[in-house]
């Protein structure tokens, strides 16, 4: 079976460019740019990791992930950034996130990072 990727990015040309890498790479994928669509998808549907940009309208992807942590502790979570500082890492792994993946993405680190979680 295909790994199954929640990704959450508010950027469309970014949400379009990964879910075209992750679908070639054998990934099935459901975007969104909403944070209430990735609480609502997590709680209901079950995928193998969960993809979400740091700066989301309305709540960061650490509130995200903290959020999600209250339903869900086993799920693996990335969390993308353009620019992570030393505290944005050590924030992320306290929100209970596995790690982090840099903008602008490298294709091949991508796939590495989900495929490893």
């Amino acid at each position: 079976m295909r790994p199954h990727i929640l990704f959450a990015d508010d950027n469309p040309d970014i949400r379009e460019l990964v879910l075209l890498i992750l679908q070639n790479a054998g990934f099935r994928v459901i975007t969104t740019d909403s944070p209430a669509d990735v609480l609502r998808l997590a709680a209901t549907e079950h995928f193998d990791a969960l993809l979400l940009d740091y700066w989301m309208p309305n709540l960061t992807g650490i509130e995200l992930c903290r959020g999600i942590r209250t339903f869900d502790q086993n799920t693996p979570i990335l969390i993308c950034s353009g620019a992570f500082t030393q505290a944005d890492t050590e924030a992320v792994v306290r929100a209970g996130a596995q790690g982090y993946v840099q903008k602008p993405f490298d294709s091949k680190d991508l796939i590495r990072a989900l495929r490893s979680l």
